[in-house]
């Protein structure tokens, strides 16, 4: 594996997940996973190191090769805009990582996104999601594209340009049991909200991670 040093892009997967991948018992139970807006694959190493078979899928070809780097050629990545609908990922899977990459597509692509989650589950698969709230930084600072839906023009954060979604923990959970067919009881919401410091500015995040079940 290689040395911290010597990954390119981000060198820690998101906090959060790895509570997720040890709370759920990843750790004793090696399967299939798939991570949609894998960036550099940084959350899929953790899934790696306890030989899980990886798919990754992003819309960067920088990205995939930064990925293919880190995980020394391991694993299926590939190349595929999310807001089109859903690539040909080959089988299906035992855990879906949606990490802090469906806010920035359409509100209607994610939620035929959401149908499409159970015919990717294996017997039943773990449901991992992060998105932004209302009352993150960058609610409002851009053109209105959709309900609470911003096409920013900031460019602290690295994202000008770039849409972005923001829903609340209710939308979010009526979505996953109306079109993914979750039950209530599988689904566990938490909240995070940060400070970080980007290009001199002090952003304020304000995020909601869902832990659920397809079942």
């Amino acid at each position: 594996m290689l040395a911290l040093r010597d990954l390119r892009g981000l060198k820690c997967p998101d906090e959060f997940l790895v509570r997720f991948f040890f709370k759920r018992g990843h750790d004793s139970r090696p399967g299939r996973v798939v991570e949609l807006g894998c960036g550099n694959g940084v959350n899929l190493m953790l899934y790696r190191a306890y030989s899980w078979d990886i798919t990754g899928v992003d819309i960067s070809a920088a990205a995939l090769d930064a990925a293919r780097h880190n995980l020394e050629g391991q694993g299926n990545f590939l190349q595929h805009d999310l807001a089109q609908g859903l690539p040909a990922l080959g089988g299906t899977f035992d855990v879906i990582l949606m990490p802090s990459s469906m806010y920035y597509i359409p509100r209607d692509a994610f939620m035929l996104w959401l149908r499409e989650l159970p015919r990717l589950k294996n017997d039943k698969a773990d449901l991992y999601l992060r998105m932004r709230l209302p009352d993150d930084y960058r609610f409002g600072k851009g053109s209105l594209v959709e309900r609470n839906a911003f096409r920013l023009a900031i460019a602290e954060t690295g994202e000008a340009g770039c849409l972005n979604v923001f829903y609340d923990e209710n939308e979010l959970k009526t979505m996953l049991i109306e079109q993914a067919r979750v039950a209530p009881k599988d689904i566990v919401v938490l909240k995070t909200r940060y400070d970080n410091l980007q290009s001199g500015v002090i952003v304020a995040n304000s995020e909601v991670v869902i832990w659920a079940t397809i079942a």
